[in-house]
């Protein structure tokens, strides 16, 4: 009986579980749209519904129609169809999506793709669009790094509309890097034998890692949307900040050893005798 029960215990907790998650991943009714800009100067357009597609054909069609109202002369990959852990999305990614330089745009016209999705039986959506991490601005609005612009559009309300002006600051990237190359020397010095300049060193490396993974580690992405890289080396460029875990970690090793070690004169004793 004791078997029993505990089964019968873990196949309730088993469908509790299932229940919860399925009710979880429920998909919100209507059409969903973000667009991703990078900072290459690419993009791409996830899509997805909460019903009414019958088939991943309706799916991927639907996504490219809404993809070419949204990037209106531009050229757009062919669209896939992906699986979400909560929902199936259409992806479809565009090459060319904005020009690069020191002051990007992007139209937002979503009168178009809210014609094509009102045909398809979706008067309602949602349209979310992800610039690159830099600041950007709507009007008068300016919004810090990794800001997005979002909108729930209802059958009656006006479609969304503007320009989306990026500014990426090449100033702050050059800066991270001073701090990068400050915490390398210092944690450098750290190792030298002369205490007083370890302390200093620990401290000053400790002080110049944190300073940059607590900034912005994203702001290589100025250098792409300027136009400066792009493809793998932008890439690499944007993950170098990530340098200064292994001087945290090599300064705060050090710092313990010197808080740790005996002091001078106890281990001169323990030499003489």
């Amino acid at each position: 009986m004791g078997r029993k029960r505990w089964a019968l215990l873990l196949a309730a907790l088993f469908l509790l579980a299932v229940g919860c998650g399925a009710g979880g991943s429920r998909v919100t009714p209507g059409a969903h749209v973000v667009v991703v800009l990078r900072a290459d100067g690419g993009g791409r357009v996830d899509f997805w519904v909460g019903g009414g597609v019958r088939s991943d054909r309706e799916l991927r069609d639907l996504g490219g129609r809404v993809t070419a109202a949204l990037f209106p002369g531009k050229t757009a990959g062919p669209t896939t169809v992906g699986r979400g852990t909560a929902f199936t999305f259409a992806r479809t990614e565009v090459a060319q999506a904005y020009r690069r330089g020191p002051h990007p745009t992007f139209g937002v016209d979503g009168g178009d793709a809210g014609r094509v999705l009102r045909t398809a039986g979706y008067p309602g959506y949602t349209l979310r669009i992800r610039p690159p991490r830099v600041r950007t601005a709507m009007g008068d609005q300016v919004r810090p790094p990794g800001s997005e612009y979002a909108w729930k559009i209802s059958r009656d309300d006006p479609p969304p509309t503007g320009l989306i002006v990026m500014r990426p600051r090449l100033v702050h990237w050059g800066i991270e890097m001073t701090l990068l190359g400050v915490a390398v020397a210092a944690v450098t010095a750290a190792f030298v034998r002369d205490v007083r300049i370890a302390f200093a060193g620990c401290a000053a490396g400790l002080v110049a890692a944190a300073t940059v993974l607590v900034s912005d580690a994203a702001s290589g992405e100025a250098l792409g949307t300027l136009g400066y890289l792009s493809g793998t080396p932008l890439t690499l460029v944007t993950k170098l900040p990530f340098v200064t875990l292994p001087l945290v970690v090599l300064a705060l090793v050090r710092l313990v050893r010197l808080l740790t070690r005996p002091p001078e004169r106890s281990r001169h004793r323990w030499n003489a005798s």
